[in-house]
């Protein structure tokens, strides 16, 4: 899985959070997981690590409130910081967190940029870290247990049916365009099967993440705008995006 052009790509990706600000991370953190979404070796990392981890219930532990005050600390097991964190940018993307009260919030400094700096150094270095360490290879110092008392999943039988479907004439719509250069043709044809594929395991993170790259590759073209729509209006219905 190592390789060394995507290991660059990703620091890349996670550099731009160092050189931003506060109030306009948001172009950062949308590319960031464009970045993720864009290449099927990030997202064997991510689908490991969702195996294991839950991100709401990660949220909801990582919230400690004390004699210190209220805080946001990462769990010490790498897959579920990777789990956590990246639906962390992913509410953050979405505007369904504001990352400008979360950042105020649990790393309160006099200066904005220095609360965000926090932040960075505190969550993005620490994720930066177990992710390029699971994309390697070495093993957790803390193990990992499957998940068995999740919710039960939005995401059933009918609705991975229904979007592959609509999915499969994304396909037939991406290679009867001749507006499409054989490369791009070829990476968008992977990424909708990716989604395809995250669908079968039921991983709301994971499908989440897939439609966020083919909505900002695809989401205007008008070979497979209609298709499209009708995979967006199941998700929806399912409650796997809002």
């Amino acid at each position: 899985m190592a390789n060394e052009k995507n290991l660059q790509k990703f620091s890349d990706a996670i550099n731009a959070f160092y050189s931003s600000r506060l109030i306009i991370v948001d172009k950062a953190i949308s590319e960031f997981l464009k970045t993720l979404a864009s290449d099927n070796s990030y997202m064997e990392v991510l689908a490991d690590a969702t195996k294991t981890a839950d991100y709401r219930q990660e949220f909801n532990k990582a919230i400690v409130n004390d004699e210190n005050g209220v805080s946001f600390r990462l769990p010490m097991n790498k897959r579920h910081v990777i789990a956590l964190v990246v639906g962390l940018l992913l509410e953050f993307d979405r505007k369904d967190l504001s990352i400008i009260e979360f950042v105020r919030k649990f790393y309160p400094a006099e200066a904005s940029h220095d609360s965000y700096l926090a932040f960075c150094e505190q969550v993005i270095k620490p994720f930066s870290e177990a992710f390029k360490s699971v994309y390697v290879g070495e093993e957790d110092t803390y193990s990992s247990t499957t998940i068995a008392d999740l919710e039960e999943k939005p995401f059933n039988d009918k609705a991975r049916e229904e979007c592959d479907y609509w999915l499969r004439l994304v396909i037939d719509g991406i290679i009867s365009d001749n507006g499409f250069t054989p490369a791009e043709r070829k990476d968008f044809i992977t990424m909708v099967k990716g989604l395809m594929y995250v669908t079968e395991l039921q991983n709301p993170l994971l499908i989440k993440l897939n439609w966020l790259g083919i909505k900002y590759a695809l989401g205007n073209r008008k070979c497979v705008y209609r298709e499209l729509k009708e995979v967006e209006t199941i998700l929806i219905n399912y409650g796997v995006i809002d």
